[in-house]
């Protein structure tokens, strides 16, 4: 097994401390020997030279049942028809603020009562303030990682690469039996390779790809950059990607900031294609009916359609 590392003392299992930069490896050619494609990360810790190699789904895979993973919270349910399907990737984007983050925990939260385990990276949020805002919300994140059920990990995108970041998410998928996998966000998980989109996306496709092929569930939490305004499902061009797209949506209706959630695709199955009311209590996530009666909610500033006396008959 590949070593498995965060590069924060908050972590365990750690191999070895860095004491150099990160370099990358290549192997073209070894006459006599098949070699392993791709670059690999190298690096000088106070254990020695530790290589990470490159991530090779079509290597990994395992035979798993295919069904709907429920968030718990009924209307998420029939929006997307059941759930999420075990082994698919999901997009949960929306701007700052919204929510995104709360939904996705909200899916390790039911997990957990089926005795299944889950893994949050953080790349944007500290540990602390993550754990604070789900005890403020009714979210048992402390009772859920003393049980075993979850792990947090901070994450410094800009001290990890993404085949050492490979290696954390292997060990846990492969010897602690982690069946959902979130990453809040990708806008830092671009760190890791420093804004090379392309090959920030060739990874991302990788990881991705490993996880759907070891039967767990992935999460990406995509921040989008405007808060009203149009509409836009991810601003990283992440959405091939994706089995999976739940958007949240801050709009403002007579004067008041309130909040919507949608499904904007569905692979596997079918999904509700109406906006709903979306709001975060201390009791925890709160959804609502339809939104039947307003238009225009992707622009961010919808507008109250009244029912007419004809359409009631």
């Amino acid at each position: 097994m590949e070593p498995t590392r965060c590069w924060s003392r908050r972590c365990s299992g750690n191999i070895g401390w860095p004491v150099s930069k990160p370099s990358t490896v290549a192997v073209p050619k070894f006459r006599g020997s098949a070699t392993r494609g791709g670059e690999h990360t190298v690096r000088i810790t106070d254990n020695g030279i530790e290589v990470f190699p490159a991530l090779e789904p079509g290597n990994h895979r395992v035979s798993f049942e295919s069904e709907s993973i429920s968030s718990g919270v009924p209307e998420i349910d029939e929006l997307l028809h059941g759930g999420l399907e075990r082994g698919t990737v999901s997009i949960i984007s929306g701007a700052t603020g919204v929510g995104k983050t709360t939904l996705g925990t909200q899916f390790m939260k039911e997990a957990a009562g089926r005795g299944e385990r889950s893994v949050i990276y953080l790349f944007e949020e500290s540990e602390n303030t993550f754990l604070e805002r789900s005890s403020a919300i009714s979210i048992p994140v402390r009772e859920m990682i003393d049980r075993g059920t979850l792990r947090v990990v901070e994450v410094e995108g800009m001290e990890t690469t993404p085949q050492e970041f490979a290696s954390m998410v292997r060990h846990e998928v492969e010897t602690r039996d982690t069946r959902i996998v979130m990453i809040d966000g990708t806008v830092g998980y671009r760190q890791t390779l420093q804004g090379d989109r392309e090959r920030i996306t060739q990874h991302l496709h990788a990881l991705g790809r490993y996880l759907k092929n070891m039967g767990t569930t992935t999460i990406l939490v995509e921040e989008t950059g405007s808060v009203a305004g149009e509409f836009s499902a991810t601003d990283s061009n992440l959405s091939y990607l994706a089995d999976n797209i739940v958007f949240l949506r801050h709009l403002e209706l007579r004067g008041e900031l309130r909040k919507a959630i949608g499904v904007l695709k569905k692979r596997t199955t079918d999904f509700e294609r109406t906006l709903r009311e979306y709001g975060i209590t201390g009791h925890g996530i709160k959804v609502g009916d339809p939104l039947t009666q307003l238009r225009g909610v992707l622009s961010g500033t919808p507008e109250v359609v009244e029912r007419r006396i004809d359409d009631e008959g």
